[in-house]
Parts: structure tokens; sequence; C-alpha cells
């Protein structure tokens, strides 16, 4: 099955146009509840809902690169082992 799953992310992976993809919990969520996955360079500003991650492209260390909106804040993701 791992391989099955391998071959067929690597075949039908595509970069999206849109610079943000939502992730609903029901088809009926509305919009502006719906948590993010959006990356981009420099630290994040947007008002996304709380839940969203934002991955930094420009970071220079793993405690930058990835963040979390928590309590209406953008919070950076501590990647440092």
């Amino acid at each position: 099955m791992a391989d099955f799953t391998s071959k067929f992310a690597y075949r039908y992976r595509k970069g999206l146009a849109a610079t943000s993809v939502g992730v609903r919990q029901t088809a009926t969520t509305a919009d502006a509840s719906v948590p993010t996955v959006t990356s981009g360079s420099g630290a994040p500003s947007a008002a996304e809902p709380n839940g969203s991650i934002y991955l930094r492209t420009d970071a220079s260390n793993a405690d930058t690169s990835i963040y979390s909106r928590i309590g209406g804040s953008w919070v950076a993701i501590d990647g440092a082992a």
C-alpha cells in the first residue's frame, strides 16, 4: 500500500495556483471560519481563522519556518530539535 501511495502522490503532485488552501470540517462550514494553509515570504500578517498554518518560504532557521494562528495571533512553531 505504501508503494502505491508514494507513486500516486508523485504522479499527481501539482503546484497550486492559489496561495491558500482551506480545510473544512464539513461541506457546509462557512469560508470565514475555515483554517487555511498558506505559504509566502516574510512573517505572516493576514487575519486568518485560528488553526491556520503558514509556511514561510524565506525562513533562515527552523524556528521561523512554520507559524500557526492561535488565539487571533500568529505564533512561530519551534522547529529546533
